[in-house]
């Protein structure tokens, strides 16, 4: 039948006239849109000619199926082939043309649905305002010891400049500094970070002179607005890049107020170098870039003791060394790092740097030692300095990521669009986005978003782990697996090695979840892993001599925990009981409350009072803030960890028909991790989880996860192969 189908369509001439009419239709939009993008025009107008062009297809399809040209010219009805007459055959030439229709018909498709730009990150800027400008990062032509940093230091000091104008939009500094290095057209340029002006220059410095050119351009054509060449002293760096945003801004009709730059003029040259340089290193984030910063900073508050800059960079870079690296003992950074920035703070509470130092502070110790102090002092601080800088993209984005943690998802999508907004090529924000969309409940956008940032920056393991952890929320643990371990093969920290580990335990291959964990070389994160694979052989008297056997050696606040878990799994309550008072006394007083670093906590204390001669008030009160800090919400989507919580509540409770209810619908929006992270033990053997063990339908609920686990195993064999 579709032969006879086709032939007809010869016989009519259908396939030469629409083919010849796609193929050229094609012809003639390349042109169209090289014309288009040459004179400016937005980029729905080619988009709209193409359409128009395809909308044309159709019309010659009926037409050429009517009607027919005859020898004599005349155009006329094309009649009904005579009966039994032989079928035409498609000629080389037909088969060649009806593939060029389908190919160029699925191209047009997909441009006019917008498809064929996937894979480029979100870019929620709204155009380019007359006042708009990017600094793109100075080049340094000085082969000289930290030269490249400075001139990271003096491009940054420029945008921080730019950014004081109110009317002002300012790229922000992590979307300028994606351009590094690369060659790219101005114009594209522009389009990427929504700007209508670049900034372009170079830095030389040799012996005490430094030579820095600086030039405003238009990213429209190309034309230089306003250039200039400073050849001074190298102590005069300060001044040279406040006359620069001056200048800038004065190019572009608005004005920076200079009066608060007064008193940086009269600084000790030196100290200015190293301020700018020291933040340079603190940007990266690497272990060596850390370290670096953390030295120059300790040297900065010697040479000038009321900078508070100097302090909150040192805070910075020494909680993060002891956090993401695993490089300083934990209790001596969060010491000095308190320190440091009660002292920014004293100096200049008005400071949005001070306050993001205090938020990074108060993140790591909410997440290393738990407590809800810790999440309050991060809430107060990320809010401060939202306020004092509204446009301050990394605030933004440490907002968003609060929000969307405690449930506020709407909120949380808001702010991380405010955060892309201010810094579009920011990998951070553009996680921070990702992770806001998969909230609100749009998993496929915001793996594709997460997709976006690994794509922009190969080299940024956090987006491939982050990338995986999604996949593994949608139940594709199959999917996931190359990404997790990608990314643990990239950076090699610790929690990446973790997750990895508690992926492939959960996909049944436990030789690859061993092998993980045993690369981990580095303390604690060496004896962390060790003591979670106790956990999984069920080994819990041997753990809770582990745990004790560390505290007697370090005050790392991880080893209490390690004991209090395996006396608890062992039914030590009192041993348990007498651990959490010493290290959490806050989970068992009236007012204890519920963070979402730590759920799992006050789940296992509630259990532990809920056993004979046990508090059953502060047990029921614990389980109540669990339920109301987890409860779902309209217009958001309820990570798994929060559904499971849910579910061991009301499994503690006895209520087994709510505990099964929300497994059920943990389980249909993609649950697939029995084997739970935080607890180290599989979900039937949780304590909370007594009441269901044996029951039926949980017992069937578990064997569709295991079977649907048993065939993601074999893909992921299969790939190997």
């Amino acid at each position: 039948m579709f032969e006879g189908f086709l032939s007809e369509l010869k016989r009519r001439h259908v396939i030469r006239v629409a083919g010849v009419y796609t193929v050229a239709a094609w012809a003639v939009f390349q042109v169209v849109k090289t014309v288009f993008e040459t004179i400016d025009l937005p980029k729905w107008t080619s988009t709209l000619a193409l359409a128009l062009l395809v909308v044309g297809l159709p019309v010659v399809l009926l037409v050429s199926w009517i009607f027919e040209r005859r020898a004599s010219g005349e155009i006329a009805v094309t009649p009904d082939a005579p009966a039994g007459a032989a079928r035409p055959k498609l000629s080389r030439m037909d088969m060649l043309l009806l593939a060029a229709m389908v190919v160029v018909v699925g191209l047009a498709g997909a441009q006019i649905g917008g498809y064929l730009g996937g894979g480029k990150a979100t870019i929620l800027g709204a155009g380019a305002p007359d006042k708009s400008v990017a600094v793109l990062p100075f080049v340094m032509f000085s082969a000289e010891k930290d030269g490249d940093y400075f001139a990271d230091g003096l491009t940054e000091e420029v945008i921080n400049s730019l950014a004081q104008v109110p009317d002002l939009k300012v790229a922000g500094r992590t979307s300028a500094f994606y351009f590094k290095g690369k060659n790219e057209d101005l114009r594209e340029v522009g389009k990427r970070l929504g700007v209508a002006h670049v900034v372009e220059g170079s830095v030389r410095r040799e012996g005490d002179r430094l030579r820095v050119t600086a030039q405003l351009i238009s990213v429209k054509d190309g034309f230089h607005v306003w250039s200039k060449t400073y050849d001074r002293k190298a102590g005069d760096a300060f001044a040279i890049q406040s006359e620069i945003g001056a200048a800038v801004a004065e190019a572009l009709k608005t004005k920076l107020d200079l009066k608060n730059k007064a008193a940086g003029l009269k600084r000790d040259p030196a100290a200015y170098q190293l301020e700018i340089t020291s933040r340079a290193h603190l940007r990266r984030r690497g272990l060596d870039d850390l370290k670096a910063a953390r030295a120059g900073y300790q040297q900065l508050m010697t040479m000038e003791p009321e900078n508070a800059a100097a302090y909150a960079g040192y805070a910075r870079a020494t909680i993060t060394l002891a956090q993401n690296h695993l490089d300083m003992d934990f209790p001596e950074a969060q010491r000095v790092s308190e320190a440091a920035v009660a002292k920014a703070r004293q100096l200049d509470p008005n400071s949005s740097d001070v306050w993001l130092a205090q938020a990074t502070l108060s993140r790591v110790l909410a997440i290393r030692i738990g407590g809800a102090r810790y999440d309050k002092a991060f809430d107060e601080a990320v809010r401060k300095a939202v306020a004092l800088d509204p446009r301050n993209s990394e605030a933004l984005t440490l907002l968003a990521g609060r929000l969307a943690d405690t449930g506020r998802a709407a909120e949380a999508l808001a702010a991380a669009k405010r955060a892309v907004d201010a810094d579009p090529l920011s990998r951070s924000a553009l996680m921070s986005y990702a992770k806001s969309l998969i909230r609100v409940g749009k998993l496929d956008e915001g793996q594709q978003q997460y997709r976006s940032v690994t794509e922009l920056y190969p080299d940024f393991s956090e987006a491939r782990y982050q990338l995986g952890m999604a996949l593994a929320e949608g139940g594709r643990l199959d999917l996931a697996e190359p990404w997790l371990k990608a990314s643990v093969s990239q950076d090699g920290d610790p929690l990446m090695a973790f997750q990895a580990s508690w992926l492939y335990t959960n996909l049944g291959l436990p030789a690859d979840a061993h092998r993980m964990i045993a690369a981990i070389t580095a303390s604690p994160g060496k004896e962390l892993g060790e003591a979670g694979e106790m956990a999984d052989r069920g080994d819990w008297a041997g753990m809770l001599a582990y745990g004790n056997a560390l505290q007697a050696k370090s005050q790392e606040p991880f080893w209490p925990m390690v004991s209090f878990q395996a006396a608890a799994m062992l039914g030590h309550t009192d041993e348990a009981m007498a651990i959490l008072r010493k290290v959490r006394p806050d989970v068992l007083g009236p007012d204890a409350s519920v963070t979402m670093t730590d759920i799992n906590l006050p789940l296992l204390v509630a259990h532990l009072l809920n056993r004979p001669g046990g508090d059953k008030a502060q047990a029921a009160r614990l389980m109540d803030r669990v339920l109301a800090a987890t409860a779902p919400a309209p217009g958001q989507r309820s990570p798994n960890d929060w559904r499971i919580a849910r579910v061991k509540v009301f499994a503690e409770r006895g209520q087994t028909d709510a505990a099964l209810d929300e497994l059920e619908g943990a389980i249909r929006q993609g649950w697939r991790t029995p084997w739970l992270f935080d607890d180290s033990v599989w979900l039937q053997d949780q304590l909370s989880m007594a009441s269901v063990r044996n029951n039926p339908r949980f017992k069937a609920q578990m064997l569709r996860v295991r079977q649907d686990l048993a065939s993601q195993r074999t893909a992921v064999l299969a790939q190997r192969k």
